[in-house]
């Protein structure tokens, strides 16, 4: 089964040198590649600061946008990964071990495996089925 996990940052969080950042993003990367050659990882990125993002939401069926910051929680969406697990418990281990342990926040659930009502057609060409 495949999980989203949200990767939690807090904005004002512990201050880090630019060597550590450098470490933590290495560790990342690494931890990444490791995840994905053991067939445990679709994809993950981190994101660009939430100044760069842009909202989009709907009132009456009129769209409105609105460039960042807009973030009014100290907590924004810093990554993701797709993770692929045997349950939620595998899951969290492997979100939970890494560079990001105890400086990060996670929220992870599972893709919904959903068909499309006259087709039959999924998703799946963006990752494997079990």
């Amino acid at each position: 089964m495949n999980y989203l996990c949200i990767i939690y940052a807090q904005d004002g969080g512990p201050a880090l040198s630019p060597e550590q950042g450098t470490a933590i993003g290495d560790g990342c990367i690494e931890q990444d590649h490791a995840l994905f050659l053991a067939g445990k990882l679709v994809m993950a990125s981190p994101l660009q600061n939430p100044r760069t993002a842009v909202s989009m939401r709907y009132s009456n069926g009129v769209a409105s946008r609105t460039d960042g910051p807009y973030v009014e929680t100290k907590e924004f969406i810093a990554g993701f990964m797709v993770i692929v697990a045997n349950d939620i418990e595998e899951a969290i281990r492997i979100a939970a071990e890494g560079p990001l342990e105890g400086i990060a926040n996670f929220e992870i659930r599972p893709l919904l495996d959903e068909k499309h009502s006259k087709t039959g057609q999924d998703r799946s060409f963006f990752f494997q089925r079990d």
